[in-house]
């Protein structure tokens, strides 16, 4: 034990620690450089600014242990950006990804943490020996000798130099792009402070939004009874519902039910739960983001109409903007946050809609935040709706992909029946009535060379890009409304985007409001095409020419015949 020790000592001396550090700190430039679309030049500065700035961190004390228990956050950074490149494959931790650390629930977060297991251990092995050795390193008496010190410091400024020169010629071949800003961990931190600023700017959303009024209006009779119901679907890409040609036929009865419209062209403004369903049910869009702050959503238009409105949820709380405008509703009523800890299903939402149905209230607005394709796929679903077999998933690998699909697909089917029974409740009503599905966002499933799984990732697919979305309109609606319905059925192949839900909606109703804009409701004749916009990083608009699509993706629009704008 103690010759162990002695050797221990012998190889751990302070100098070699130090050079350890530098390693660990800079693991994650070496791996973005790699993953990352940079120039040569770039890549060089891209490597050694960093790597001369953290030697000289590390020598600004004599035992390197202390400086490197002190950058802790940024090796917490660092480890989750190791993570989310193994997950995503490339890319920096857009901001986004740190608000979804405040607002993914336990529940979801231990369904995924199970298939990062691979990343986890990998990070773990990287940080936290090195943690421990900088432990040693306070506890040793030993110190870096002045003379490594002084050659150390010598070494970081040369090799600073060189990255500064390979900046400069990068900065001058691209301006925009080649930037500081640009270079881990400051884009990292950068997108960390603008989470955490934008998540303190939405909890004063109470406040900010409290004076909002839409000044609506109904121009429909008063005594004409309607309901109109809005499904949120989660997770549900286009690419697998039998409705837009999937090999299988996943939304069998959706296709044999009279009255049901899909449209074939749609995208979502963003990938991610927490800022794709708030913008589907205000007037904020990805165009002009910045308005959620102080607008209320559709729910507050409608009951300002004289609706009576509901909000039905199968997911926790999160705290974000789509609690907020959940709470502007006459009755807010989430079936997970009754039975947290239980796995409830999509369904278990239709005998709360049966019981609005039989209620008093002519004019109604139901609005349902569905589970529907959530990860863990399996659990989506009951018996019934256990069609493609095997559909047990037991890690995220390409070997398991056949049983992945399955459990995806199964869970598409539920969804099918669960709408097929929402809309025979509906029309069992007689009333006028109107239902409009989409999701929140799709998902990848291994599906190319790039081995993407889930959502979120800084870079959207294709595959999250393109959802579903769905119409149906009663016989007595079509018989009221004639020229909505027909106006909604030419844009059947029309390209647009998940912002045209709040005005359709209030445009179905007949609700009039200074912020209904009638060349974004589909069932409007002065409906306008228009360049569809998706929510970046920062909050800011991008074009999809401009979100860096892969090529297969680029390849999947033109197979399909999606608009690229």
């Amino acid at each position: 034990m103690r010759h162990f020790k002695d050797i221990f000592h012998s190889v751990f001396t302070q100098p070699v620690i130090f050079i350890i550090f530098v390693l660990v700190m800079v693991t994650p430039n070496i791996f973005l450089s790699v993953t990352e679309p940079l120039s040569p030049a770039f890549t060089v500065a891209y490597l050694l600014l960093p790597l001369s700035v953290y030697m000289i961190l590390l020598l600004t004390c004599k035992k390197p242990g202390i400086p490197f228990w002190i950058l802790f956050p940024v090796h917490f950074i660092g480890a989750f950006q190791l993570v989310l490149l193994y997950l995503f494959g490339n890319s920096i931790i857009a901001s986004d990804m740190f608000i979804n650390v405040f607002t993914t629930n336990s529940n979801e977060a231990s369904e995924l943490l199970d298939n990062l297991i691979p990343a986890i251990i990998g990070v773990i092995l990287l940080y936290v020996p090195a943690l421990l050795l900088a432990v040693y390193s306070i506890r040793e008496k030993d110190k870096l000798g002045k003379r490594f010190r002084q050659r150390a410091f010598i070494i970081s400024l040369i090799v600073m130099s060189i990255g500064i020169i390979f900046y400069g010629r990068a900065h001058k071949q691209s301006p925009a792009e080649n930037t500081i800003c640009h270079i881990y961990p400051v884009n990292a931190v950068n997108n960390m402070r603008f989470a955490v600023r934008s998540w303190e700017k939405s909890k004063k959303y109470p406040v900010t939004s409290q004076n909002f009024t839409f000044h609506a209006a109904s121009c429909h009779p008063a005594d004409m009874p309607e309901i109109y119901v809005l499904v949120i679907g989660e997770t549900s890409r286009a690419e697998n519902w039998g409705l837009y040609g999937y090999s299988r036929n996943t939304t069998p009865l959706l296709e044999k039910t009279p009255g049901v419209l899909h449209f074939d062209d749609v995208i979502t403004q963003v990938n991610a739960t927490h800022k794709s369903v708030p913008l589907m049910m205000c007037a904020a869009s990805a165009e002009n983001f910045d308005l959620i702050y102080s607008q209320k959503s559709l729910i507050t238009a409608f009951n300002e109409a004289g609706y009576q409105t509901a909000f039905l949820s199968n997911q926790l709380y999160n705290g974000s903007f789509t609690d907020f405008f959940a709470d502007e509703a006459h009755l807010n009523r989430n079936l997970k946050g009754e039975r947290p800890n239980e796995n409830t299903r999509d369904k278990e939402l239709l005998p709360v809609v049966d019981s609005l149905l039989a209620g008093p209230h002519s004019k109604q607005l139901i609005v349902l935040h569905t589970y529907g394709s959530h990860f863990n796929y399996c659990e989506r679903y009951g018996n019934s709706s256990r069609i493609y077999m095997p559909d047990h998933v037991t890690g995220i690998k390409m070997k398991n992909k056949t049983q992945m699909v399955n459990s995806y697909d199964n869970s598409i089917r539920a969804t099918d029946k669960f709408l097929t029974r929402l809309i025979m409740r509906l029309q069992k009503t007689g009333k006028p009535a109107a239902l409009i599905y989409l999701s929140d966002h799709g998902e990848d499933l291994l599906d190319d060379k790039h081995q993407k799984f889930l959502h979120a990732s800084p870079i959207p697919s294709y595959y999250q890009l393109h959802i579903p979305f769905i119409m149906w309109t009663s016989k007595q609606y079509k018989e009221t409304f004639p020229e909505k319905v027909k106006a909604a059925c030419s844009r059947h192949h029309t390209p647009f985007n998940s912002r045209v839900v709040f005005h359709t909606l209030l445009d179905m109703a007949g609700i009039d409001t200074p912020y209904k804009n009638d060349s974004l409701s589909l069932v409007n004749s002065k409906f306008v095409t228009r360049e569809r916009l998706y929510l970046g990083e920062h909050n800011l608009p991008v074009k999809l020419s401009k979100l860096g699509l892969n090529k297969e993706d680029i390849e999947q629009f033109q197979k399909h015949k999606l608009a690229l704008y």
